[in-house]
């Protein structure tokens, strides 16, 4: 077995990873890298969004992923302090009347790869309504239509700090590198109360996604992995730098989803995502292996009068990897529950959060089980201050935490405090 497969298969520390897989990125990066050449040479930006956001910290957690430990919330107690939240830029061009360039791009303060990475660069094709119908084309890196939550500007919460297990997984192991297209029924403009949209999309280089689900479990946090980046640090056990965006084989992965709007009010969505990598592909150059993972989600979104929001979301999938042979599987589920209520400038928003991993063939390895509550107050102060406070608790168990010689069940506590000033084409 590989180096990367013992990370993640067994409690016996591997060697790490050395090198990343050369072929699938080369062809990948290429694609991004024009796309930025596009972007360069385009005459001038018609949308930007530029911000930084600061936190202050107080937590009693375990080390988080990207510090080689099993926490499940993204700062640990050694962090606590005064942290940089994310500084962030994008970018949106025009490119004619129907054609658009997107970029987005931050910076997190944990060691990646670089300083600033790419969490999203895409373009899209967006021509008018014919007849009631709207169609749309992505191409790029970019997520998948499954989050509820997260509809602020850079896949961000309005309603919270830290996302929900569901969108923190999201934004640490799945992305979008390939095409989407998405057609809808616009009835509301006929004057009915319904619009209804199917989306599918192809793509490839997410084939990494699941590997951190089998080893740490959901955590819930707000760090976006840029894409080809990397989770965990190459030197530091248990993930030693995965990388999520590969491709090891010649299989495209692919998504469908419907979508249903009532007046704009009421949402519900589903969808079906497969990644279709072959277990038993291994890269041998840097030792990566694939993981098949799919998932299936579903939720809805509700906007009552006077500011109140509700959002209830599900997800049930399976990853499995053969890295000896024989394939072994992590069935793992996520659901929540979320209400926000916004006055004036402010919304005080609540989430409860339950999320489990199994492990099938693998001895127990990386099974977990928690949930979690959040509160969080935000104000904006303003079109360029926002300050939002945010308590966390996270209860779970793992069995990874036992391995290493501690109690498997922890309670870890996070608040927040941070202050964000944008600037843009969102606040003007």
């Amino acid at each position: 077995m590989s180096t990367a497969a013992t990370a993640n298969l067994s409690p016996e520390p591997p060697r790490g990873t050395r090198r990343g897989p050369r072929r699938g990125r080369q062809r990948a990066g290429f694609a991004v890298g024009a796309l930025l050449v596009a972007l360069a040479r385009a005459a001038a930006a018609t949308d930007w969004d530029l911000s930084l956001d600061a936190r202050l910290v107080s937590s009693d957690a375990n080390p988080p992923f990207m510090d080689g430990g099993l926490g499940t919330v993204r700062y640990g107690s050694e962090q606590s302090g005064l942290q940089l939240g994310r500084a962030r830029f994008a970018l949106t061009q025009q490119l004619g009347e129907l054609w658009s360039a997107h970029l987005d791009a931050s910076m997190y303060d944990d060691q990646d790869r670089s300083p600033v990475g790419v969490t999203e660069a895409f373009l899209l094709f967006r021509p008018y309504p014919h007849q009631g119908w709207r169609f749309r084309l992505k191409a790029g890196g970019f997520y998948a239509p499954v989050s509820l939550e997260n509809r602020a500007a850079g896949w961000d919460s309005p309603y919270t700090l830290s996302y929900s297990a569901i969108d923190s997984w999201l934004a640490i192991e799945v992305r979008t590198i390939g095409l989407e297209g998405t057609l809808e029924w616009l009835g509301t403009r006929s004057g009915r109360a319904f619009d209804f949209g199917i989306t599918g999309a192809v793509f490839g280089w997410n084939e990494g996604a699941g590997a951190v689900l089998a080893t740490n479990g959901f955590a819930l946090t707000d760090r976006q992995t840029p894409l080809f980046g990397r989770v965990g640090q190459p030197q530091d056990a248990p993930l030693y730098g995965s990388e999520p965006f590969l491709q090891l084989d010649h299989r495209e992965g692919f998504y469908g989803g419907l979508e249903a709007r009532y007046l704009d009010r009421v949402v519900l969505r589903a969808l079906h995502y497969d990644n279709r990598a072959d277990p038993y592909a291994q890269d041998e150059l840097s030792d990566f292996y694939a993981w098949h993972t799919r998932f299936d989600s579903a939720g809805v979104r509700v906007e009552a009068g006077h500011g109140l929001t509700a959002i209830a979301q599900w997800l049930d999938g399976e990853t499995t990897t053969a890295g000896e042979g024989w394939p072994q599987s992590w069935p793992f589920r996520a659901a929540y529950a979320l209400l926000a209520e916004r006055c004036g400038r402010s919304t005080l928003s609540a989430r409860y959060d339950r999320f489990e991993v199994d492990s099938i063939g693998a001895d127990g390895y990386g099974a977990q089980s928690g949930h979690a509550w959040t509160a969080a107050y935000a104000y904006d102060a303003g079109a360029h201050w926002r300050f939002t406070l945010e308590w966390l608790q996270v209860v779970s168990s793992n069995y990874q935490r036992e391995e290493l010689g501690g109690l498997p069940l922890a309670t870890e506590t996070q608040v927040q405090l941070a202050i964000r000033y944008a600037l843009g084409a969102t606040n003007r």
